[in-house]
């Protein structure tokens, strides 16, 4: 099988394969699994505190380091449309999620920013991890947030809604995004659905920037 980073021979050794893996064969080779580094650190939850936001989140992951490899990773899969790579980091993200508890609820894409990349990434990425999810939430407007700094993000006005027809979301959730900058995006989320009564909301992302 060859890797689906840099097509090269993929090493079938089975320890390997329990954590890149696709029906028992690595989808990655070592020498592009190996560019891939644990996050040095978590997300810093009380940099909300102050905010309006401040304890929707319970607890907040992210598995890898923003470092090169992730970047070159990232830019394949969402901007050049390989979808085939939602299945690359199937296994650490199917265990975050069972380990931080409750639904799956990814963060949604705006339409226009939909149509423009032609498919939802974080719903590949859980679809691929054989994850059930909960489509709960849409984004009310095309807002690149890469573009204002931290003071803005923190001020910027609410990005999600509940989707037309859901009231009721009392229980547990787990929000999931690719990518934890400052936190705006899943805060955003999360005060939707503990202001709509979930009990508990946390948070996996693949990637802390």
């Amino acid at each position: 099988m060859n890797c689906l980073l840099c097509n090269g021979r993929t090493d079938r050794n089975p320890s390997w394969a329990r954590l890149f893996s696709d029906k028992g064969f690595p989808v990655v080779c070592e020498g592009c699994r190996k560019g891939f580094l644990p996050a040095e650190s978590q997300p810093p939850l009380s940099d909300w505190d102050g905010t309006p936001y401040a304890g929707m989140l319970e607890r907040a992951v992210s598995l890898f380091a923003y470092n090169e490899p992730m970047k070159e990773f990232l830019h394949q899969y969402k901007f050049l449309k390989d979808v085939a790579l939602s299945r690359v980091f199937k296994s650490e993200l199917a265990e975050a999620i069972r380990l931080s508890g409750g639904q799956a609820v990814p963060i949604p894409m705006h339409p226009d920013r939909l149509n423009e990349r032609t498919f939802a990434h974080v719903e590949e990425m859980l679809r691929a991890a054989r994850v059930p999810y909960a489509d709960l939430l849409e984004k009310t407007a095309p807002v690149t947030l890469g573009r204002m700094n931290r003071q803005e993000r923190i001020q910027a006005d609410r990005l999600f809604r509940l989707r037309s027809g859901i009231r009721d979301v009392r229980g547990e959730y787990v929000l999931v995004d690719d990518l934890y900058t400052t936190g705006t995006t899943v805060h955003h989320a999360a005060a939707v659905l503990r202001q709509a009564g979930a009990d508990k909301v946390s948070a996996v992302t693949l990637i802390r920037a």
